[in-house]
């Protein structure tokens, strides 16, 4: 049949109230009734345009009319009129909400056009589709920018159906033409009320189970896209998909793709080290450089990882742009603009597109579309809408988006993210966010994905980390002592501890020369360490210099240092242990810690608990909603037996065990709990044992086994760890894998967790440190207690980098019997990374990292053991920032609040 007319009847009674709010199929099926009659056969037929009327307004005249019905229109057909049309010869389809079988149904039943079949350009006939969608999208746009439809109708349905004939007649140099007038028609249109560009970002997400076919044909559009892709998956690509990385490689030369990205693998970025995250980012860029060639300019990463600590290493690694979302569960901060300045903890700041993207298979992405990026042209000074998909699983009206970019830019104009923050304009503002406004999704992740030790894996691998930073810097100090370059391969702590033990006792066959106790201190603060002397019993302290070392003659009993007096009590008796700093009462019932008094003060200044949280009931319904930790349920922590490990005199230790009891009577689990203070000491160490008989339920923020801890002062202010710096919290559920602070009026707790990341405050003088949840196997667990520090970085960092000891070795007369290397004049700065660089005309030229931590922003002096040559700040890629002034044995820089920095320095 021939049609004379082509309707689709919409929910609607103007395109003012056009409705965006639909999803799924109802969605598809409203843009496919209305693009689907946009066939070039179709209006070839028609010799106009296709149009629309309400549902239950229908028209008259329905004789070889073709009026397709989508599914949200149904509920306002009038009764009967379905079957009326079909009687007086309108082809009516209804109940389809694909396009291509619209299409399909309608052309079956179209008379054949003129002209052999085998001439006409199927693509050709989608750019009419395309046509379609955007002449919708633009009425819906102008309508949502507060605008009067400005279309000349006329010009645009001559030149759209005289398009048709020529794509009928197999005419495809004229179709394309006349195609082209039309688009522009649209462009003017869009310009009329915003005369600049709208950016339209396409973002590819290619994982290891996306490469090969679906891949190249993404990369085989025309449309600018860009990839966000790791470096892992980038490695992985090249060893099973060599012709894919080709047509990637050739995609990124002809600047049809970019590569977003950074790291090499995505991990629990917010949780990791410093270093093991710098690490992590100087692996994945020497993977993009080894196989693509080049790397990229613009982080980004699909699963969550967005801190504040981003913005300086992104910008000391060379960004020059970020992506401020990311495409997994967990929360961070929406932005007002679509472009604007991320600043982190410190004052560096970068670039970021800062709007979650749309669904490119989600059909609803492009029913609302208009209004999202007419919000964008309201209030972004540069106009923005992303698309995210897999390779090859996009939705057609998104292909049709791109067909539009061929043509011109109606909606936008598809753009690489790397020109994209080059050539836009740069924000105005700065924006920083709150640390509590990031909350990562990992422990639920894990928990439900059923990985293994979903809390201790953060404990090895803070253990490792320090281990690493303990075994550069002692193997640097082997190599400087030694006056030999830096050696640059792994090594292990043990052995760098060896060679700098052989380093120190020199090269001297001197059998006389005496033997002691070599302790080596990788930290750059200096530390109190408790030793036995040569595997004995008999305990003695030793103050090791920062960034230095102590060596300990027999029998000396720690003389590198003044011996402190002896306390006239035991430091442990009955359920009590005390240094001069504080005393600690285990509570006689319950084997927990009762109460904690500070010497300089009064009351109690802490307790603690173990307990597993149970869950808690269902509520039912008509019950008033409760907070669920006002009521939750907890074990009880019942003693069997307190004991005296060590009653000092140099440290002394109490060690409590009982179990942990349901408040039926079942016994949950099993414990050990050992406290554990030195002389001289303001850290209280708990070790912790467990042996559990009833595991964790699948929820593990609300059944777990933890440390508690309760505080007397409601209105103290709570600080986290992120990076090793303290960040102020008023979070319930907290991420600190290093410490958590109190900071009360005249006061201060710092609780340190041994890489235990998670923690849940229960109440505003409450904390859970959760030590198992399902899934944990770990079963030994290490927490301190320090009291009125006033740098918590350093108690952590104290904790948990280790000493090193090495028995036996022999000191030349001519040796001092400690020494160190490299000093900082400011307590709040530590040194996170030490390392050598390269010879320099026969001088040894070394790299530091240092970290400001609490805020305090100046000058810091580094001393070194020799006189420095020339010093100068660099980035992390290793290019210089600035030259830095040398005065006598030291360098001075200037460090800003939470700053994290390199130097290296020439000796």
């Amino acid at each position: 049949m021939k049609f004379f007319e082509l309707i689709v009847l919409l929910p609607c009674h103007s395109l003012e109230d056009f409705p965006v709010h639909h999803e799924g199929n109802e969605a598809e099926g409203l843009l496919a009734a209305w693009s689907a009659l946009w066939h070039p056969s179709l209006i070839a037929s028609a010799g106009a345009l296709p149009t629309w009327f309400r549902a239950d307004a229908p028209p008259e005249e329905l004789n070889s009319r073709l009026i397709l019905i989508p599914e949200a229109s149904e509920s306002l057909l009038l009764s009967g009129w379905v079957a009326r049309a079909k009687n007086e010869g309108a082809l009516v389809l209804r109940k389809l909400h694909r396009r291509e079988e619209l299409v399909a149904a309608a052309l079956h039943e179209l008379d054949p056009l003129d002209g052999p079949d085998t001439a006409r350009d199927e693509q050709q006939a989608r750019d009419f589709l395309a046509l379609g969608t955007g002449y919708l999208m633009v009425e819906l746009l102008t309508r949502q920018m507060r605008y009067m439809s400005n279309i000349d109708e006329v010009h645009l349905k001559n030149e759209t159906v005289a398009a048709a004939k020529a794509w009928a007649a197999g005419d495809r140099e004229e179709t394309e033409r006349r195609l082209k007038n039309c688009f522009e028609v649209l462009t003017e249109a869009r310009e009329r009320f915003y005369p600049v560009h709208a950016y339209l970002v396409d973002l590819t997400l290619v994982a290891d189970t996306t490469l090969g076919e679906p891949l190249v044909r993404e990369l085989n559009h025309d449309t600018p896209t860009n990839l966000l892709v790791s470096g892992e998956v980038i490695e992985q690509l090249a060893a099973r998909e060599p012709a894919t990385l080709k047509a990637l490689r050739l995609a990124i030369d002809h600047k049809r793709a970019a590569i977003v990205g950074g790291e090499y693998a995505e991990g629990e970025l917010p949780l990791a080290p410093r270093e093991c995250m710098l690490d992590n980012f100087r692996r994945g860029l020497a993977t993009y450089e080894r196989l693509l060639g080049q790397r990229p300019t613009v982080f980004g990463r699909r699963r969550f990882g967005l801190s504040p600590m981003l913005p300086l290493v992104l910008t000391r690694l060379g960004f020059d742009g970020a992506l401020h979302v990311t495409l997994d569960d967990g929360q961070f901060p929406q932005c007002t603009q679509s472009k604007t300045r991320w600043e982190g903890l410190d004052p560096s700041a970068i670039d970021v597109l800062a709007r979650v993207p749309l669904d490119a298979a989600a059909p609803e992405s492009f029913l609302s579309f208009p209004r999202t990026m007419g919000e964008s042209m309201d209030s972004d000074h540069v106009a923005t809408v992303m698309f995210a998909h897999w390779p090859d699983r996009a939705s057609p009206f998104y292909d049709d988006l791109r067909r539009m970019a061929a043509y011109g830019s109606p909606l936008g104009k598809f753009t690489t993210l790397d020109d994209y923050f080059a050539y836009t304009d740069s924000p105005g503002e700065l924006t920083r966010f709150k640390t509590d406004q990031y909350r990562a999704p990992y422990l639920w992740q894990a928990v439900i994905r059923g990985q293994a030790d979903p809390l201790s894996s953060h404990i090895v691998r803070a253990q490792r980390a320090q281990c690493s930073a303990a075994a550069r810097t002692l193997g640097l100090f082997a190599d400087l002592l030694s006056g030999r370059p830096a050696n640059v391969a792994e090594e292990s702590c043990e052995a760098a501890a060896r060679r700098l033990g052989e380093a120190v006792a020199g090269r001297s066959d001197d059998t006389a020369s005496p033997r002691g106790v070599l302790v080596a201190n990788p930290a750059s603060f200096a530390r109190q360490v408790t030793i036995d002397e040569a595997g004995g019993a008999e305990l003695s302290q030793v103050e090791v210099p920062a960034c230095g070392f102590a060596w300990i003659a027999p029998g000396s009993g720690g003389a590198t240092t003044p011996k402190p007096k002896k306390p006239p009590r035991p430091m442990a008796e009955g359920n009590l242990l005390r240094n001069e700093f504080f005393e600690v009462t285990v509570h006689p019932n319950n084997g927990g810690i009762r109460s904690i008094h500070a010497a300089s003060g009064r009351g109690n200044r802490l307790s603690q608990q173990l307990a597993m949280r149970l869950p808690a009931a269902r509520p039912q319904p008509g019950d008033t909603w409760r907070d669920p930790d006002e009521d939750a349920p907890y074990s009880v922590m019942c003693v069997d037996a307190i004991e005296v490990l060590n009653p000092g005199p140099v440290v002394g230790e109490l060690r409590s065990r009982g179990r942990l009891m349901a408040p039926e009577g079942k016994r949950l689990a099993a414990f050990t709990q050992t406290l554990r203070l030195a002389l001289g000491s303001r850290l209280l160490q708990i070790d912790v044992e467990l042996e559990i008989d009833e595991p964790p339920r699948a929820d593990p923020w609300n059944s777990y086994y933890a440390c508690r801890f309760a505080w007397p002062d409601e209105a103290a202010t709570v600080l986290r760890s992120i990076g090793t710096t303290a960040q102020p919290t008023t979070a319930k559920r907290i991420e600190a894998p290093q410490f958590v602070e109190i900071q009360g009026e005249r006061s201060r707790i710092t609780l340190l967790t041994g890489g235990l990341p998670y923690h849940r405050r229960t109440s505003d003088r409450m904390l859970d440190t959760l030590l198992v949840v399902r899934g944990e196997t770990r079963r030994t667990f290490r927490l301190g207690v320090v009291l009125d520090s006033a740098h918590p970085a350093q108690e952590a960092v104290d904790l948990e980098c280790p000493v090193v000891r090495l028995n036996n070795v022999r000191l030349p007369s001519a040796a001092s019997g400690a020494g160190w290397l490299f000093h900082i004049d400011a307590r709040s700065v530590l040194l996170t990374a030490c390392h050598g660089a390269t010879e320099l005309d026969r001088s040894m030229a070394v790299r530091l990292r240092l970290l400001e931590t609490e805020g305090k922003a100046g000058r810091v002096k580094v001393r070194c053991w020799r006189t420095p040559g020339g010093a100068r700040q660099v980035d992390f890629l290793g290019q210089t920032m600035t030259e830095l002034p040398i005065a006598g044995d030291a360098v001075a820089i200037d460090i800003a609040a939470y700053e994290w920095i390199e130097i290296e320095v020439q000796l």
